[in-house]
């Protein structure tokens, strides 16, 4: 009975030739269809099996794992920022400590006081004139040393309070001559002594000693009005221009 359905169509009844895949009357399929089959995943396979088990393993490559912190460049980077660091802490304390910006400063102790400084001791100098010298060397002493200032004067009209030494036309020696050119000295401290043989434009006679007042004008009038203004003579005050060349009779006026 089977054979006979076997070699039968199981559609339309017909015999069916050997190795037909179709039946010649209806056109049905004569082989049975396959059985219904699904793929088999991976997770069912058995743990004998060498594939990963997952599917995502399967198809795809899994993405790799990130490389790990680069430690040698972190530890880099913080050695540079210490000795920058450094280097700057050492520079400020060479600008600010070098000048004493800061700086430790001894401390005073209580029981000896603050140091007080001595005073530097001068060696002492020669005086510029010495009293115990005899008077007309005292005299010439000091126009040596008013040489300078009277050298600023020159071409100048000036006061000239006196003429002082021994002999004609002077003193009786040369001591009163000293004491009258200290005597004028006091009154006016700031005149001159002018030896009238270094000036012979400016003098007809030698050996005598000048008093004038380093008060310089162009003309003899105001020279003279310095005279009147403190109320002295023309026997005690007049008008001199210091010159280095010419005639001494055209440098003298009076009131």
């Amino acid at each position: 009975m089977g054979d006979e359905l076997e070699s039968h169509c199981p559609s339309c009844g017909d015999s069916r030739l050997p190795g037909a895949i179709y039946c010649i009357g209806c056109g049905a399929p004569l082989l049975a269809p396959p059985e219904p089959h699904r793929p088999l995943f991976v997770d069912e396979v058995g743990e004998e099996s060498s594939l990963p088990r997952s599917t995502r393993g399967f198809f795809f490559d899994d993405a790799p794992p990130p490389p790990p912190a680069g430690r040698k460049g972190r530890t880099a980077a913080i050695l540079t920022v210490i000795a920058v660091l450094v280097l700057v802490a050492g520079a400020l304390g060479f600008i600010f400590g070098k000048d004493g910006v800061g700086a430790a400063r001894p401390e005073a102790n209580p029981s000896t006081g603050p140091a007080r400084s001595e005073p530097a001791s001068n060696p002492p100098s020669e005086p510029a004139v010495d009293p115990s010298a005899p008077p007309e060397n005292q005299l010439l002493r000091i126009s040596r040393l008013d040489t300078e200032a009277a050298s600023k004067l020159i071409d100048t009209w000036i006061p000239q309070l006196a003429a002082v030494g021994a002999g004609d036309g002077g003193d009786a020696d040369w001591h009163k001559a000293l004491d009258r050119y200290q005597e004028i000295k006091t009154d006016h401290p700031d005149v001159l002594l002018l030896d009238t043989g270094e000036w012979p434009s400016s003098y007809v006679k030698s050996g005598m000693y000048a008093v004038v007042v380093p008060y310089p004008s162009d003309s003899s009038g105001p020279a003279l009005e310095w005279c009147v203004e403190r109320g002295l003579s023309r026997t005690d005050c007049a008008a001199k221009r210091l010159e280095v060349s010419g005639d001494p009779t055209d440098n003298y006026d009076a009131q």
